[in-house]
């Protein structure tokens, strides 16, 4: 009966200790890692998407791998630090990361449309199409989601799929500076001018730094016959994105309708030495 007592007590100190591994986090390995590990993998994750609004792209990866490491189940790390590293151009490392958030989590709406971002930038279009709308399956009120996938419907001629989900994606979103740009695009596209027009002036107004609105108010001016308005609105995207190809494009023909063939040979001499599509308003913001 002496033994008793000690008996009890280590089973009252066997209770206690129980629901620390009930209540732990199963590792890839199938250890279980502590709740203060996923605390702090929290905690990184986060400060990686503060690092990340920064612009401190490098402090935000290193933040997300953190996140990993102390939870190597952790779906939105992963697909944080992918479209960090689309947005430095590794597409292959981005798609391999968002790739992994999906198997993690297959409801994951955002990584969904991550994944469509990696894809359109590979111009896989439909395959990004495909992606969006699965993000706006998982979640129907997906304002980005209905923005890029109506951009992208644009861009492959579906101008009325286009003209709804960009109308659907400014409804979500009224403040949304992209998504009234892109809505306006749209009109563009379908001939109204004046409507594209109205939306690009709105889109500058919710964001005065928005450079693909002043572009593609600039190529709306120049259909209007207004020369020095679309110059000011091309010289004012290419102040605020200076390596902005198709705004060069779009002011050096503007130039050189002027007259102004030195200038314009300027600019298209720096279209071409960055890269640009064509002279339409077919821009999606990042």
């Amino acid at each position: 009966m002496k033994n008793a007592k000690p008996l009890g007590a280590l089973a009252r100190i066997l209770i206690l200790i129980l629901p620390f591994s009930v209540f732990g986090q199963q590792t890839a390995n199938g250890q279980f890692s502590s709740e203060a590990n996923v605390q702090n993998a929290i905690s990184y994750n986060d400060r990686g998407i503060a690092k990340q609004h920064n612009g401190n792209l490098n402090g935000a990866i290193a933040d997300f791998n953190q996140a990993i490491r102390l939870n190597p189940k952790y779906s939105a790390a992963y697909d944080n630090r992918g479209d960090v590293k689309r947005r430095e151009g590794d597409l292959k490392g981005a798609m391999a990361d968002i790739n992994q958030a999906i198997r993690l989590n297959p409801k994951n709406a955002i990584a969904y449309y991550h994944r469509g971002r990696v894809k359109a930038r590979m111009n896989d279009r439909d395959g990004a199409i495909a992606e969006f709308s699965e993000a706006i399956r998982l979640n129907p009120k997906y304002a980005a989601a209905y923005n890029h996938r109506g951009g992208l419907r644009r861009k492959k001629g579906d101008l009325k799929g286009a003209m709804t989900d960009s109308n659907e994606a400014v409804k979500l979103d009224p403040k949304s500076s992209g998504a009234r740009d892109n809505l306006g695009s749209a009109k563009f596209m379908k001939g109204d001018i004046d409507g594209a027009m109205a939306d690009f002036n709105q889109a500058i107004t919710l964001n005065s730094k928005n450079a693909l609105a002043y572009n593609n108010r600039g190529i709306a001016k120049e259909r209007k016959g207004d020369l020095d308005g679309a110059l000011a609105d091309y010289s004012r995207a290419i102040q605020l994105k200076p390596k902005y190809g198709d705004a060069y494009r779009n002011r050096g023909n503007a130039r050189r309708k002027k007259g102004d063939i030195n200038g314009a040979i300027g600019d298209l001499n720096q279209a071409a030495k960055l890269g640009s599509t064509s002279a339409e308003a077919v821009e999606l913001p990042d």
